[in-house]
């Protein structure tokens, strides 16, 4: 799969194909996302690594850089509170990541730690509601793995559980509560 700069946006209270948004400032793949009501946020990915860029959500055009992550990384997964973007885990060659960075999404700078997944997440998955992100999974060999942090405070991940089934490049939500 080729990087691209391009970013499509649908309107979710009505069908239809995806439509152009802009740009993003470097090509990429296997990012990760967070948003607040007002921004989205990319960071990491394949070939620009430490990137992390910024859209207004109410306004197409092209990205904006934000700053960077404290580790350039691919297949980032990320979680917010709307207020603060946590990156976690990721790939750098040759292994995989257990850093997890946060950034506040209404101001623009460079990352900070934030603390170390219990695990180094190749592939994971994370979702989040307003106070705990949670990230899942794994790969090249699946887990079952369940870890959770509270977005508001810094430090490392605690174990939540498990999955049903080991398994890698999920995708995840959830709700506010």
């Amino acid at each position: 799969m080729p990087d691209v700069n391009t970013i499509d946006y649908v309107t979710i209270s009505t069908t239809g194909d995806a439509t152009d948004f802009g740009d993003t400032s470097v090509t990429r793949r296997e990012a990760g996302g967070c948003n607040s009501d007002v921004r989205g946020l990319m960071a990491g990915g394949y070939a620009t690594s430490n990137v992390i860029d910024y859209i207004t959500i109410a306004t197409t055009g092209n990205s904006t850089d934000f700053g960077d992550l404290t580790v350039g990384r691919t297949y980032v997964a990320a979680c917010d509170n709307t207020t603060r973007g946590v990156f976690g885990g990721g790939w750098i060659a040759p292994s995989a990541n257990n850093t997890m960075d946060y950034v506040t999404i209404a101001s623009t700078g460079n990352a900070t730690d934030f603390g170390d997944l219990a695990f180094a997440f190749r592939e994971a998955t994370a979702c989040s509601n307003n106070s705990r992100g949670i990230f899942a999974g794994d790969r090249p060999t699946p887990l079952d793995t369940i870890e959770y942090i509270t977005i508001d405070t810094t430090g490392n991940s605690t174990d939540f559980g498990d999955l049903t089934v080991a398994r890698y490049s999920m995708g995840g939500l959830s709700g506010d509560s």
